[in-house]
């Protein structure tokens, strides 16, 4: 029930203007009443103002503490163990503070979006390790969100496939060894194929037309690959 008035009263107005306003009246109020040789009554009424005075600004500040949220955030790793040395953001923004056992995201009532949805992304860039979350912000003001971990496969290699005069080669077969996805290069012998790696992550490719043979090892995801085809 008072967290409801506090509610209520933190939107009367200003709630600065209403506690000094507040103040003024009383000390009036109190002045008026001693005159009079009514110490008591001017003692409550001048309290009274005051407690009605004060409520607006100390819902004010009430709601502000009370309508942060505070995620907290455990990363585990492939293995299910938890993991300390993530990069963390989330799709509001906001910086992660470490805390013991994870992390904690501070959300503000004034950045909390319209529908409460939150996703939280956790990142091992040297391992090449991805996860997300989501979670809805409702009644709970203490939720706390578990990223699990996986091995990040979301790059792809492009490049083009030359002969030996530099001359695009259509129709080259380009593959991923231990993989079944196989590019087809075009009339200017470019293509496009899943890396099964995370940027920068090291993979072998190989292309084939015919008799011709080419292979590299190239980082995924980065520069365009240039794969010259030889005669075996």
């Amino acid at each position: 029930m008072w967290e409801q008035a506090l509610k209520i009263a933190s939107h009367i107005t200003h709630p600065v203007t209403v506690a000094a306003f507040a103040l003024v009246f009383a000390a009036f109020t109190f002045g008026l009443a001693l005159r009079a040789k009514r110490p008591l009554i001017a003692a409550i009424l001048a309290g009274g103002i005051i407690i009605l005075g004060l409520a607006p600004l100390a819902a004010s500040t009430f709601q502000a503490t009370r309508g942060v949220y505070r995620v907290r955030v455990v990363v585990l790793g492939a293995d299910g163990s938890p993991v300390d040395d993530a990069q963390l953001t989330s799709s509001i923004g906001g910086e992660p503070k470490k805390v013991q056992g994870g992390w904690e995201f501070d959300v503000p009532p004034q950045i909390r979006p319209g529908d409460g949805k939150v996703t939280l992304f956790a990142s091992v860039k040297n391992a090449f390790l991805t996860g997300s979350s989501t979670l809805v912000l409702a009644g709970d003001y203490y939720p706390t969100a578990t990223i699990q971990l996986t091995s990040d496969i979301s790059a792809k290699i492009r490049g083009v496939v030359l002969d030996e005069q530099s001359r695009p080669v259509a129709g080259a077969q380009v593959s991923i060894p231990g993989y079944a996805d196989v590019a087809v290069t075009d009339n200017m012998g470019n293509f496009v194929l899943p890396a099964h790696a995370a940027d920068g992550q090291i993979v072998s490719v190989r292309a084939q037309k015919g008799q011709l043979f080419g292979s590299a090892s190239v980082p995924a995801g980065k520069i365009p690959l240039e794969l010259m085809l030889r005669r075996q």
